[in-house]
């Protein structure tokens, strides 16, 4: 239940390039932050930060759209937007002449002058030496869901129904709901921590990150019986509650 997952794209381009692991170096990493700060003062106007990637570079959209430099530029051009200068949740490496960085940044577009569309990407980079310095071979982005989302209260008496634990059908794994105040939190069997579940409405809940929807089904009878995973592609997964527990 969490949005840090590195594009599989960006590190195969990476392991592909180089298969000598070396220590990692600020200085490197403190130089490709400087040529990403300048992408972000001005993501629309390419001239400034397009000589820092190479020709043949490749740019997955998080959409299963992959395009190339002479794709996307003309692209960018058209947009209006507004990319914050913070870099959050970064994360680097450099595997011998290839450095993989990546972060969270916001993103605001301006297209429509009647609405403005705020947006938390997560973008990872492939940028690999030569001769004049380093250059940006692959990128990939993610917008993370949710990332701003208040969640609703909600009557606590309403999230002490749905406490317990329970059970995936025909999987085993389980995911166990308990209450923390007025938050309803979800541990899976198979990790450590308690997630928050952001409310949406009494029966519907997301998680920061997560584009998945949690509903909760009740009966005839009014009380809860299903609990549903309802995931972007349309699957989804069900659970029934194997153990019920109050706070």
């Amino acid at each position: 239940m969490s949005y840090r997952r590195l594009a599989v794209f960006a590190l195969l381009s990476a392991m592909c390039c180089s298969g000598q692991e070396v220590p990692q170096t600020v200085n490197v990493e403190q130089e490709i932050r400087a040529l990403e700060t300048v992408r972000l003062k001005s993501p629309s106007k390419t001239e400034v930060w397009s000589d820092n990637v190479a020709k043949d570079a490749l740019f997955h959209l998080g959409n299963g759209t992959v395009l190339s430099k002479q794709e996307l530029l003309p692209r960018m051009h058209q947009q209006v937007m507004e990319d914050s200068l913070e870099m959050s949740d970064t994360m680097f490496s450099q595997i011998g002449d290839v450095a993989i960085f990546s972060y969270i940044f916001r993103r605001s577009y301006h297209n429509d002058a009647s609405a403005v569309i705020h947006q938390h990407i997560r973008r990872t980079l492939v940028y690999q030496r030569t001769g004049s310095g380093w250059q940006m071979v692959a990128s990939a982005v993610a917008t993370i869901p949710f990332a701003d989302l208040e969640s609703r209260l909600v009557d606590p008496k309403v999230l002490d129904t749905y406490l317990g634990v329970w059970i995936a059908t025909p999987a085993h794994s389980t995911i166990t709901l308990a209450r923390e105040g007025g938050k309803l939190m979800a541990q899976q069997s198979n990790e450590p921590e308690k997630t928050e579940l952001l409310t949406l409405s009494e029966n519907t809940f997301v998680i920061r990150g997560d584009s998945g929807l949690i509903t909760f089904e009740k009966g005839p009878d009014g009380k809860v019986t299903r609990m549903l995973l309802c995931d972007v592609g349309g699957s989804v997964r069900m659970y029934n509650r194997l153990i019920t527990s109050r706070n």
